[in-house]
């Protein structure tokens, strides 16, 4: 597999502020949301939302950092 993921630090800053949780957390989110769609998953309808937020949620504590 080969691709780009393009990550806007200044929308991840906006998120954060937005969704009041800290920029590493959004930016984490955002990595793991890029991922999930490059391997094919989408959010267009509510069902594929659930399912992406689900794997998001999964993915994350893949990290293994302490916040």
């Amino acid at each position: 597999l080969h691709g780009d993921i393009f990550i806007s630090v200044e929308r991840v800053k906006d998120n954060a502020i937005d969704f009041k949780v800290p920029f590493e957390e959004e930016l984490k989110r955002v990595i793991v949301h890029g991922v999930l769609h490059y391997c094919g998953y989408k959010d267009k309808s509510p069902e594929d939302e659930v399912l992406m937020r689900t794997k998001e949620e999964e993915k994350i504590t893949l990290f293994h950092v302490e916040q």
